[in-house]
């Protein structure tokens, strides 16, 4: 069997209106050689009649009660056949060389993840931003004490390298993604993404819920305080991802920053600590 074959996850759950775009834009790669997993998460609407409609090999269809976004990753991760793994969701978009062009870079730099910039888009598919994300390994993985460095749904994994740390944790619903880099770091994986925009992400006005957003914002600080070589404080961790961005005092937010960079440079070093005071006077 090839190594050179991708299997892609693609959880679906109520995603009718944009399922059809979104598996016809993998369907479209320029690198031909995957399967496409797709797994209906107990679907209330007509997505999986829409899935059954593509009459395509290389889609394998499961269906079955509704258990949830990160109990589907992990049963995808159990069907895939193949080294590499690439993610999708069933509300984007991916551009025809996402695949061709981010197994470029896994190959010519060693990584375990790579991502790439994307673009969001409304439910319309009217473009609304950009988001470009560093290339460079070392800088995704300083970034990530500020939040999360890679589009989730854009990335592709190399299981030879990352081994048993491919896997989401059941329990940090709503954060499994950052749980996941932060864990990867933790380990030596190497990540970046492609400078290129192969992706498209779409934002719709179904926000996330109160009781999520807080459950998410918690949770990240949590696992950011387990996995930060310098951060420890569950305070700390929420003024990096959140705070600096609550309007405080200036002579209060120049207090942080300057002690957050001081524990950077104790456990890290000065061009670690520089970063740190530069980024958080963003």
């Amino acid at each position: 069997m090839s190594n050179r074959y991708i299997s892609v996850i693609l959880p679906v759950y109520n995603a009718e209106s944009y399922i059809e775009r979104a598996v016809q834009s993998i369907l479209s790669q320029t690198f031909r050689d995957f399967e496409l997993i797709c797994i209906d998460d107990g679907s209330s609407d007509s997505s999986l009649d829409i899935l059954k409609q593509f009459d395509d090999p290389r889609i394998r269809l499961y269906t079955r009660e509704n258990r949830g976004l990160i109990a589907t990753l992990n049963e995808g991760l159990s069907h895939a056949r193949y080294r590499y793994i690439a993610r999708m969701d069933a509300d984007d978009i991916s551009l025809p060389e996402r695949f061709e062009k981010q197994l470029q870079l896994m190959d010519r730099y060693r990584l375990g993840v790579v991502g790439c910039s994307y673009e969001y888009i409304d439910k319309a598919d009217q473009p609304v931003g950009v988001r470009k994300l560093s290339s460079v390994p070392f800088l995704n993985s300083w970034l990530l004490e500020f939040g999360s460095s890679f589009c989730h749904p854009s990335v592709i994994f190399d299981r030879d390298i990352l081994g048993p740390n491919l896997r989401y944790a059941i329990e940090c619903r709503s954060y499994e993604d950052y749980e996941l880099w932060l864990r990867l770091r933790s380990a030596g994986i190497r990540m970046a993404n492609t400078p290129e925009i192969l992706f498209k992400y779409r934002i719709l006005d179904s926000s996330v819920s109160r009781t999520m957003a807080d459950l998410q914002s918690s949770g990240s600080a949590t696992v950011l305080s387990k996995y930060s070589k310098f951060l420890t404080s569950i305070d700390d961790c929420h003024y990096m991802l959140f705070g600096r961005k609550s309007g405080s005092s200036t002579r209060w937010a120049l207090y942080k920053n300057l002690r957050l960079s001081f524990l950077a440079f104790r456990h890290c070093g000065l061009f670690r600590a520089l970063f740190v005071f530069v980024y958080l006077l963003r």
